[in-house]
């Protein structure tokens, strides 16, 4: 990605434009640990890529903002 956004977080945003999910279901979908998954989401939520968009059983729903879906875009 040339050093702009790494390849897992990339992973992360599409899976994301296709619905809002809670870490765990990103970890399990992605084949990666909870801690990993949930270090880059407060990155990508720093960066204003993502937000929450709900919470349900305790669990944070995370969905694209309008930044995040320019940037995968521009990837795509």
């Amino acid at each position: 990605m040339g050093g702009l956004i790494s390849d897992t977080k990339l992973r992360i945003l599409r899976e994301l434009r296709e619905e809002p999910l809670h870490g765990y279901a990103l970890a399990a979908e992605l084949g990666l640990s909870h801690g990993y998954i949930y270090t880059h989401l407060g990155e990508l939520e720093d960066a204003g890529m993502i937000e929450i968009a709900d919470r349900q059983d305790g669990k944070k729903i995370y969905r694209l903002t309008q930044s995040g879906e320019y940037l995968v875009k521009a990837f795509d």
